[in-house]
Order: C-alpha cells, then structure tokens, then sequence
C-alpha cells in the first residue's frame, strides 16, 4: 500500500491546494487590498495574507471553501457568518459586500446555506 505523502497545514489543506489559492487571490478577496508575499513577510500584521476560511465551523480543508484575505479583514472578521459581517461597521465602512468580494466568495455564497 502506498503511504500518502501529501503535505498539509494546520487545517488539514494540502500544500499543492493552498499553492493554487495563493496564485489565485493576489489580493484581499473582501477589500481587494493587494497581498504581501508569503509567508516571509514584513510590515504590519494587518497587510500580510492570511487563510480565510468562508465557512465559520470545522472542517476548513476543503479548497472550495479557502481563499487568502488580509489580516485586517480576518481579523475583523472574527468568527461571524460571512452575511452577518457584511452588515458590520468595519464592512459598511470599507464598502465590502456580496456584491463587492471577489468571485470565490461570491460563489461560496450562491452555493452555501450556511455562511
């Protein structure tokens, strides 16, 4: 039997997946805030990229449901629903909404019950 040698997270993503997601976000997929590169970065802890997991309850290695955000907004973000932050001060202020985020969360959104 072969062993599976499939490098993973602390969430359990494998690292071949969570190259893809930073290929693909380049930049925040809320405020569009353009991300430091990882994982050495410098500067504020606010401007580096972080994993954001859409759904806000385990398991989080599903791909589909990872993106990379900065860390203003996973921070802000907290443990909230994504449709409850959006209705949040920190995201009416930064006009960040269902219509406004990037495509990965749009289509999270349009296929989730719970977010």
């Amino acid at each position: 039997m072969k062993k599976n040698t499939t490098r993973t997270n602390k969430y359990g993503i494998p690292e071949d997946d969570l190259k893809k997601i930073r290929e693909r976000d380049k930049e925040c997929v809320y405020c569009h805030k353009a991300m430091k590169e990882y994982p050495h970065t410098r500067g504020c802890p606010k401007d580096k990229a972080t994993i954001e997991h859409f759904n806000y309850l385990p398991p989080w290695n599903n791909p589909a449901t990872v993106a990379i955000c900065c860390g203003s907004c996973n921070s802000s973000r907290g443990d909230n629903k994504l449709m409850d932050w959006f209705k949040k001060a920190y995201c009416i202020d930064k006009g960040i909404n269902e219509k406004t985020v990037a495509q990965p969360v749009k289509e999270f959104i349009s296929k989730r019950d719970i977010y």
